[in-house]
């Protein structure tokens, strides 16, 4: 268990490095650039602002920052008009001011960042009035939005075409690995080791059933792509080709695993309960699925692959059973198998 949490951290410190150092080294560059542009002696704004656009986990980086900007002009204009009532009952300024400004944000539709900018933009233009609060932190605000819109639009945008793409890779070769496994259990089986092939299919199985995190993975790149093609610069150059990967891999990633579960769970009950042995064509056909499923998963481009061979005919009905289920794996792989497939290197 305790090695188990260990990767779990360590693998969301691998998720989190490039954002946070990119949002970072943002930060200071907006404090250095606030203090040459505007002479402000502690542009803390300017700095926040940047952390808060380029932060880890956020599903787009641009969209935080125009929401972060527009959720700060509408708290100072509405903090700046909240100024012009009575000061006798100071607190009801504060909440009313606060009021108007999240529920105006609200309507604009927008993350909730927005009119949670809104709201502490009122508040401080309240507070602590509006010569610090007001067009000092308008200018710190707009200085890290500036430079969080060029780290996360043009400087340290991702590719989404290459996420979508390592995504479906990771899942091809994760069921191309799982088959050959499958393959040597067949083989195993044909030789008089029944045993063995059991055991051996049961692995495969498991490899299968792992390969649900890499399809997670996928529709997680997809959606990850499709964000940056409507809200970064890079993403809108490539976003016919993201528009293309989505379709060809969105739900066909979900029958390429479900069909390759099927098979390996066909696989493992028929040789728990068959006592014939496997058709010898059954372990070719497997091997020639898996190489094709590798052969995509190494970015190579290839040619529709023909349909599978009869390769039970005539044998008993539990591996006549497993033939049809490989040939739903080939038959989605021949889907795939077009020439615009992307072989990326």
């Amino acid at each position: 268990m305790p090695a188990s949490i260990g990767a779990r951290w360590l693998g969301r410190l691998g998720l989190a490095w490039r954002d946070a150092f990119a949002a970072s080294l943002a930060a200071a560059l907006a404090w250095m650039v606030s203090v040459a542009a505007f002479g402000h002696s502690h542009p803390v704004f300017a700095a926040v602002t940047a952390l808060v656009c380029l932060a880890p986990g956020l599903p787009s980086h641009g969209r935080q920052a125009v929401g972060l900007m527009l959720g700060v002009t509408t708290g100072i204009v509405v903090g700046e008009l909240a100024l012009l009532l009575p000061d006798t009952y100071p607190l009801l300024r504060v909440g009313l001011g606060s009021f108007l400004a999240i529920l105006i944000a609200a309507g604009y539709g927008q993350p909730p960042v927005v009119p949670i900018q809104a709201g502490v933009s009122a508040v401080l233009v309240l507070a602590v009035g509006p010569a610090q609060a007001g067009l000092v932190r308008y200018l710190d605000v707009a200085v890290g939005t500036t430079i969080g819109l060029v780290f996360s639009q043009i400087l340290m945008t991702p590719d989404p075409v290459r996420q979508i793409d390592d995504a479906a890779r990771d899942l091809l070769r994760r069921l191309a690995e799982a088959l050959q496994g499958c393959r040597a259990a067949v083989e195993a089986a044909a030789a008089g080791r029944p045993e063995e092939g059991l055991e051996r299919a049961r692995a495969g199985l498991q490899a299968v059933s792992a390969a649900h995190a890499s399809l997670i993975g996928l529709h997680a790149g997809i959606a990850a792509a499709q964000g940056a093609a409507r809200w970064s610069l890079r993403g809108r150059l490539t976003a016919p080709e993201v528009r293309d990967m989505a379709a060809r891999y969105d739900r066909r990633g979900i029958r390429l695993y479900a069909s390759a579960l099927l098979f390996a769970e066909g696989l493992a009950n028929t040789l728990r309960r068959e006592e014939a042995p496997p058709p010898p064509e059954l372990g070719q056909e497997i091997d020639r699925v898996a190489r094709i499923c590798a052969g995509f998963a190494a970015g190579v481009a290839q040619s529709v692959p023909p349909a599978p061979a009869a390769a039970a005919t005539g044998a008993a009905p539990g591996w006549r059973h497993c033939a049809e289920q490989l040939q739903a794996v080939a038959e989605v792989l021949a889907v795939l198998g077009t020439p615009s497939t992307p072989a990326r290197g």
